[in-house]
């Protein structure tokens, strides 16, 4: 007689805990999920106030060189790949960034607000324009040239 690797006739108890278990884990990924875009879309929602990150610009600006952030921009990170007039919409031009990042997210200030475009671009995404800013940023650049970008695009 030859065995079976089949389960007995009747035995659906693995097929039954295989099932819930998916339904579980799948749940819980929903779940998980949902919670996250809300809390994203109740993050968007809030109102910037003025003082909004100058804890940290402010000692980033301290020994900011423009002329070096003019290089970051345009040579080591590339962004005016993207932020340059006519570039068919890709990303806001930075000609007059620094006046347009005052009125952007007011009372938040300008550098706070540019800090925040670039550590948190998905935070405020302007009107127009596709969420499509590099989210890894914060870690990417260090705070030497976190200030000296800040500084250079302000001056713009």
């Amino acid at each position: 007689m030859s065995e079976s690797n089949t389960p007995a006739k009747g035995n659906k108890a693995p097929i039954i805990i295989t099932i819930i278990m998916m339904a579980v884990v799948g749940a819980f990924f929903v779940i998980a999920f949902a919670a996250s875009s809300a809390q994203s879309a109740q993050d968007l929602s809030v109102t910037p106030i003025a003082e909004a990150y100058m804890d940290i610009v402010t000692p980033l600006l301290a020994n900011a060189d423009p002329v070096r952030g003019e290089k970051l921009v345009k040579e080591t990170y590339e962004c005016y790949a993207c932020h340059i007039a006519g570039s068919g919409n890709l990303a806001p031009a930075f000609e007059g960034l620094g006046a347009i990042a005052a009125e952007r997210r007011a009372p938040m200030k300008a550098e706070a607000y540019l800090y925040e475009a670039i550590v948190y671009p998905t935070v405020h995404v302007v009107e127009g324009y596709a969420a499509s800013m590099p989210a890894n940023y914060e870690t990417r650049i260090s705070d030497e040239e976190m200030g000296d970008i800040l500084a250079y695009l302000l001056g713009q």
